[in-house]
């Protein structure tokens, strides 16, 4: 498979991803999920955008999570690191906007 093939299926798995979850949401099929569901796409999904990123990827925006989602999976990350505000501070301060 081509590069440019394995990006397109990406981009496809991601927008059937996000439909199922929505509609998941809606249904109560979440919280059925094994809690390691969700812990192991977020760590799919944050290589993904480490890598987006330092491409030029812009940030998600308060229409794609909301500003709770944002702080939860903030928090989380930075406690399965020991990390703490003034870590995130530091790499905060590095980042560009």
């Amino acid at each position: 498979m081509s590069p440019s093939e394995r990006a397109r299926r990406i981009e496809s798995l991601v927008a059937e991803l996000s439909t199922e979850v929505d509609a998941g949401l809606g249904d109560g099929a979440i919280a059925a999920l094994a809690p390691d569901t969700a812990a192991a796409l977020v760590a799919t999904a944050a290589r993904l955008y480490a890598v987006a990123a330092e491409e030029g990827a812009q940030p998600p925006t308060g229409t794609d999570m909301t500003p709770t989602d944002a702080v939860v999976l903030a928090t989380a990350a930075l406690r399965a690191h020991d990390l703490n505000p003034f870590d995130l501070a530091l790499w905060f301060s590095r980042s560009s906007s």
